[in-house]
């Protein structure tokens, strides 16, 4: 009978150590069919793998209510212990392992996980904390199974205390109302997060510091998370501010030992920093690099870094302070990046993304970065190409102070240089002129400088144009240079062929310009029907390109006798309707016409006579083919121009009618006897007499050219020179008579109302002014488009007032 009772602790420890072997081979997808990813699953999730405990007795290894797994040995009950830990982590996602993966037993991981999805369980898991550490004490698996019963039943014993009915309740209720207390502190800070609202938000962080780690949305956002996304940088500087001392407290007194909140992710597995490079904060990347680097390399559910995140994303700032910032420590993703054909791919959408965006700037750092973005493919210098600003216009270039005539180098070279190496009087005289023109050239650039940093809307317009031009030339540049450094076959490199077309087509001269001066070759280049760049600038009215042709010599021939497939010559080319991006830079429909037909007048100059009249494979001429291409805008021309008219011509009658009746009324009265006025030896009444005789004799020009206009028969020649110098002349008239009429009542205003006392001229003279400004303000533009667009001349060599950078005898031998 001894001998029996001896062999029964060693039959116990078989049946225990079976048990274990039993649930270490258990298949834990039959159970846990759901992969926590976040707190909309965790219930599923945590149902069924308390299902999976309960089969194998393993449930007391996270909740003393249960018995735990018998075990023969403490081995063995780690053993129990590590393969739940495992169980857990092998069901959950990659971004919630990264809260637990380095927690001890257990039980730390399936509280840590309670205290993230379900807040009010931290209140259980203190009672709980509190039992395991008093049961262990009492447990001792070394003695004989006499004993291990006895501990047993008064485990049960406990345990029977711990689910008494009236103890479970009163700790729901407690935390119910725990719970209730967090919704709502959670919502007061997600509100005011989302307004930026920092006192707040401090406060509530004061009283409970975890509320930092809370999951605020569905999302498992933080407060960081949403602040960084919403772009409230001031709030997350302070909130970053708060997080470091309190992380830096816990530090030193060795308190958590939980992974930092910056390092916190969402149900995406993504940082703060992610949402950061999605959204294109720049500002709060900063801010989150400073605090920790280690945020570069966090990787979310789809294995990419922030930095991807910005570059997948197109965040042109974001993704180069982030490339920047990363140095070394990302250099793995850098490879991809400029390896991996997928991902030069998307580089170059970026590139291209930043110049149609217009940050040539940014552009140019990051064909710097990555030269391989445009030698794999065109697509960048297309999109320089479609995008190349225009730079200053006429007005804006005459007040555009040119700067190096202030720099030291341009003022010592102009003033100093030129004068000691070219002794003449003529050199002399300019050296005199320089020397009185400085002075006010300096006061003015100092204005200038000035207005530019007040932000006088038209001289920051001005300063931005200028300067968004020199990033794009700077940038066509760069990215020509890194085309002409890779290798390429053929007469010239297959990478210019499709830009110079398109900056044909968009008018972009310095693109053509640049091409042409790196490689001549290229203006053999032609589209799919045919057409170089001279043809593609005649249909789409690209005047700088179109005047190449006066710098290509003799050859110039070519195109007087081109034919396409439909046997159309240059002159049908330029009888198709412009673009309508090219006929809106025009103001009105009579200008956009009359655009037109100098393009049809100078090209029937430059072809041979015969060609005026040939027709095409449809029989038309070219005159057919610019009649039936422009008949609606003839229309609108005569609509506008009959418009104008009408408006001015009521606005000059009613200038005439005003100023004859105050020519009849005399200001103070006539000489009863001999008819003399009264006032005839002020000044003031001569000023009237002039003034008045001056509006009546220009408004009733003006009034008989609008007239005329209007009863015009509105051909299609009428467009190019008569109509326009009718309005010329009408609104010229206007503008005098209008300003005459307001001078005149200015002196009757004097004469009558003042007394003769001076100090009232001056206040008679500012409201005068007033009226006249707005008047000159909104009309003489128009007169000076008039006037430039009909006696203007935009063909020629004179009109190339750009530097060449090629030379035009390179390219004369490169024509069929």
């Amino acid at each position: 009978m001894a001998t029996s009772l001896n062999h029964l602790p060693e039959a116990s420890t078989r049946v225990h150590d079976l048990e274990y072997l039993y649930a270490s081979n258990a298949n834990v997808s039959n159970f846990v069919s759901v992969k926590l990813s976040g707190k909309h699953n965790y219930h599923l999730w945590k149902t069924q793998m308390l299902c999976l405990m309960e089969t194998h007795d393993m449930r007391g290894l996270v909740d003393v209510a249960f018995d735990g797994p018998k075990a023969s040995s403490m081995k063995i009950k780690k053993q129990y212990d590590s393969l739940l830990k495992g169980w857990i982590f092998g069901s959950v996602s990659e971004c919630v392992l990264g809260t637990i993966i380095d927690l001890e037993s257990a039980k730390d991981v399936w509280d840590n996980l309670n205290s993230i999805y379900v807040p009010s369980m931290r209140f259980r898991q203190d009672i709980a904390r509190t039992k395991v550490e008093s049961k262990e004490e009492t447990e001792d698996l070394n003695v004989s199974t006499e004993i291990e019963t006895e501990t047993e039943n008064k485990d049960k014993d406990v345990v029977s205390v711990e689910i008494e009915p009236e103890t479970r309740d009163h700790e729901d209720s407690i935390l119910s109302e725990q719970q209730d207390k967090r919704n709502e502190r959670n919502k007061k800070l997600c509100k005011a997060t989302m307004q930026g609202f920092w006192p707040a938000v401090e406060s509530i962080l004061n009283q409970d510091e975890d509320a930092a780690r809370e999951a605020l949305n569905s999302d498992n956002n933080t407060v960081l998370h949403l602040a960084v996304g919403i772009g409230r940088n001031c709030f997350t500087e302070s909130l970053l501010r708060f997080i470091q001392k309190k992380e830096e407290s816990e530090k030193k007194r060795n308190l958590d030992r939980r992974s930092s909140i910056l390092e916190m992710r969402n149900l995406n597995g993504s940082t703060a920093l992610h949402v950061a490079a999605i959204v294109g904060n720049r500002f709060a990347a900063q801010l989150l690099v400073d605090k920790n680097k280690n945020l570069l390399t966090i990787l979310d559910n789809e294995g990419q870094t922030p930095l991807l995140k910005a570059y997948s994303n197109m965040q042109f700032d974001t993704f180069i302070y982030l490339w920047n910032a990363a140095n070394d420590d990302d250099s793995k993703t850098k490879r991809a990046i400029s390896q991996d054909p997928d991902r030069i791919k998307i580089g170059v959408n970026l590139v291209v993304n930043a110049i149609s965006a217009k940050q040539f700037s940014t552009a140019s750092e990051l064909v710097k970065t990555f030269p391989q973005f445009v030698r794999e493919t065109d697509d960048v210098l297309m999109a320089i190409a479609r995008t190349f600003p225009n730079g200053l216009d006429y007005w804006e270039t005459l007040i555009y102070p040119r700067c190096k005539l202030i720099s030291r180098n341009g003022f010592f070279e102009i003033l100093i240089i030129r004068r000691l190496m070219v002794l003449w009087v003529y050199s002399w005289i300019h050296f005199l002129i320089y020397m009185v023109y400085f002075p006010f050239y300096f006061i003015y650039f100092l204005c200038w400088k000035a207005a530019t940093r007040l932000g006088v809307p038209p001289i920051k317009h001005i300063v931005e144009k200028k300067k968004e031009w020199e990033e794009a030339k700077t940038l066509l540049e760069l990215v020509c240079n890194k085309i002409d450094k890779s290798e390429f076959s053929g007469p010239y490199h297959p990478n210019y062929n499709r830009p110079i077309l398109e900056a044909a087509c968009q008018n972009a001269y310095q693109v053509v310009d640049e091409i042409l001066y790196r490689s001549p070759e290229a203006i053999q280049s032609t589209d799919e029907n045919g057409y170089d760049i001279i043809q593609l600038a005649i249909i789409h009215r690209s005047e700088r390109i179109y005047n190449l042709i006066y710098q290509i010599g003799e050859r110039k021939s070519h195109y007087r006798t081109f034919k396409d497939s439909s046997e159309n010559n240059i002159l049908h080319l330029v009888g198709r309707l412009a673009p309508s991006h090219e006929l809106n830079r025009r103001t009105g429909a009579a200008l956009q016409l009359q655009r037109e037909l100098q393009w049809r007048e100078e090209l029937k100059k430059f072809v041979f006579p015969a060609y005026i009249t040939q027709e095409n494979i449809f029989k038309e001429t070219p005159d057919m083919v610019f009649t039936r291409e422009h008949q609606n805008l003839v229309k609108e021309g005569e609509k506008w121009m009959k418009t104008t008219a009408e408006s001015c011509s009521i606005t000059a009658a009613l200038i005439t009618t005003i100023v004859f009746a105050a020519a009849i009324t005399v200001p103070g009265g006539n000489n009863q006897e001999t008819g003399i006025p009264l006032f005839r030896n002020d000044i003031a009444f001569i000023i009237f007499a002039v003034s008045d005789a001056i509006s009546l004799f220009t408004s009733t020009t003006a009034l008989l050219v609008f007239l005329s206009a209007l009863t015009a028969r509105f051909a299609e020649q009428d467009f190019l020179i008569s109509l326009p110098r009718r309005l010329i002349i009408g609104f010229c008239a206007l503008l005098l008579s209008t300003t005459a009429m307001i001078v005149a009542f200015s002196a009757i205003v004097y004469i009558v109302f003042c007394d003769q006392k001076p100090w009232m001229l001056g206040l008679i003279c500012g409201l005068a002014f007033v009226p006249i400004a707005f008047f000159v303000t909104l009309q003489f533009s128009l007169i000076v488009d008039l006037y430039r667009s009909t006696y203007g001349h935009i063909f020629g060599k004179k009109t190339s007032w750009h530097h060449f950078r090629f030379n035009p005898s390179d390219v004369q031998g490169f024509f069929k």
